[in-house]
């Protein structure tokens, strides 16, 4: 079996998306690993008998946990200290729980206490910590459900990473980056979606650490 990157969007071409038992081990201090508990794991086990995870994952946060089945459904579980699993409190989950009823979800992930999702039709959701405007609704009021951000139909691709800040970054179906939170390496502090310089015609993009990285 050929290696698969994570997640590349919804219009990757040539990236076969895999379906199947989901496994976790190691660290689970927030409950990350979804075995009901808190307790650390010196092996690698299955998590329950569903066979519909996929691998469209972001690396966000290590402790929180939004993953999206092959049934376009929506699970949360871990930290949620800030709502940023969507499930309309803050009350950490130590086994997975379903975001809503929705069934056409894309993909989805968190950066520090912000969380943002791509439904299938294109559309960005945001919820989660947002006393930076990094949910990008023109607001810095925190929320703990999902809420569709504006009307655009053509976000593709979500830019998550592991390192704590308080800004979103995705790219949409015309090659831009977009980000929306508080200030990094030049870029000011916004609460709405900002496109990053004007370059456009980007085929990939992704965060390493704070920095981004964008392929033609």
């Amino acid at each position: 079996m050929s290696q698969q990157l994570l997640m590349m969007g919804r219009r990757a071409s040539g990236r076969t998306v895999l379906t199947g038992q989901r496994w976790a081990g190691t660290h689970n201090d927030n409950g990350e690993c979804g075995f009901g508990n808190t307790d650390n794991v010196a092996t690698i086990a299955q998590l329950g008998d569903l066979e519909t995870w996929t691998n469209k994952e972001t690396c966000g946060r290590p402790d929180s946990r939004l993953v999206v089945n092959s049934e376009g459904k929506l699970y949360a579980w871990g930290n949620n200290g800030s709502g940023q699993l969507g499930l309309g409190d803050t009350t950490q989950r130590t086994s997975p729980v379903q975001v809503g009823t929705d069934t056409d979800w894309q993909e989805a992930g968190v950066t520090a206490g912000g969380a943002s999702a791509i439904k299938t039709n294109g559309t960005l959701w945001t919820w989660g910590e947002n006393s930076s405007g990094a949910l990008g609704k023109g607001n810095t009021t925190t929320t703990n459900s999902p809420s569709q951000v504006g009307s655009d139909t053509d976000w593709f691709k979500l830019m998550h990473t592991g390192f704590n800040g308080d800004r979103l970054f995705v790219m949409n179906d015309a090659g831009e980056i977009y980000y929306s939170g508080t200030e990094l390496n030049g870029l000011s502090r916004v609460s709405a979606f900002t496109q990053i310089g004007s370059e456009d015609g980007f085929t990939d993009a992704f965060m390493i650490g704070l920095g981004i990285v964008a392929h033609k």
